[in-house]
């Protein structure tokens, strides 16, 4: 298991790079759900989400041997603008494996980074596959997105940053995908103590987490297309699903067409931009009865990095 005391080495390495994202009370969820409700704006990183922090303490923490050989990864697109990114700010050359149906927003935003980007087919074992290939040849480093100690450390910081912020313990939402920034959360706040309770949110189309903690192992999750394409890992990796199986109460999911009520509602209630993978525990609060309590809920926005098309789309849906 993944010492919980690497959480604090990330705070330290990437504090130079990277200021606490900002936690914003919402008095809109506050009044619906009876309880104090916070947004952990992790949407407001200049790469537009948390991916940034595993970017750079995955480089920081093997930085000579990066800026003599590059680094590559894989990503649906905002691990991948995180580490291009990162790349540019460490002067280390990065290679990025993308599906060939990624966001155009996220691979223009990644290419403007510098980094080299190589296509793959568009299915979750392509991006893999080819990634590993890549490596082989090529004899580079690897930043996996969400299943390694360093990854799932520099997630875990951002609950380091909200046990300051609060200073009281609190109930969380998190959105889960391949399960690293569950993982880091629940771990840091699992090595604090106290009753914090930790509670996943992923699409339905993509159960992967959900139907993995049911069967008690890690499963797979056959092709599938979904709005949240920053949540689109297949399975779950092997060290953040131990960790979530540990610590996570819950994974609620969440139907398609639910998914937009998130973004709206950031958008028209606080004038923050959001996805739909970064709002989808937002889309999830708004559908659920939750029982009044005065213990805080927080949730994460964990990305903003939407196509402004689309954004405008569903807001000239609404009512």
């Amino acid at each position: 298991m993944l010492d919980p005391q690497r959480i604090h080495e990330a705070r330290e390495a990437i504090a130079p790079y990277l200021a606490p994202s900002p936690l914003l009370y919402s008095e809109p969820l506050s009044r619906l759900c009876k309880r104090p409700v916070w947004l952990k704006l992790e949407s407001l990183h200049l790469t537009g989400s948390f991916k940034v922090r595993p970017a750079f303490f995955g480089l920081l923490r093997n930085l000579a041997i990066c800026r003599q050989r590059g680094v590559l990864t894989s990503s649906s697109g905002n691990f991948a603008q995180a580490v291009a990114y990162a790349a540019q700010r460490l002067d280390v050359s990065a290679c990025i494996v993308m599906r060939e149906d990624t966001s155009p927003f996220k691979l223009a935003r990644t290419q403007q980074w510098g980094a080299e980007i190589v296509f793959c087919a568009p299915h979750h074992q392509a991006r893999w596959e080819t990634t590993h290939r890549l490596q082989e040849e090529r004899g580079v480093p690897l930043l996996h997105p969400y299943d390694t100690a360093e990854t799932i450390a520099a997630n875990g910081t951002i609950a380091l940053e909200l046990l300051e912020q609060l200073d009281q313990d609190f109930d969380i939402w998190v959105p889960v995908s391949g399960g690293g920034l569950i993982g880091g959360i629940s771990l840091a706040l699992e090595a604090h103590g106290g009753s914090c309770r930790v509670y996943g949110v992923q699409p339905a189309v993509n159960a992967s987490m959900a139907r993995s903690l049911e069967a008690g192992y890690p499963l797979t999750v056959e092709h599938f297309t979904t709005r949240a394409d920053a949540l689109v890992a297949a399975m779950p990796g092997t060290l953040g699903f131990a960790i979530t199986k540990r610590n996570a109460a819950v994974v609620s999911l969440v139907e398609e067409e639910a998914l937009d009520l998130g973004v709206s509602f950031l958008a028209q209630e606080h004038k923050l931009i959001a996805e739909h993978g970064g709002a989808i525990a937002i889309s999830a609060l708004l559908q659920s009865s939750p029982m009044p309590t005065s213990r805080p809920l927080v949730i994460v926005v964990s990305g903003g990095n939407i196509a402004p098309t689309t954004l405008a789309k569903i807001l000239q849906e609404i009512p």
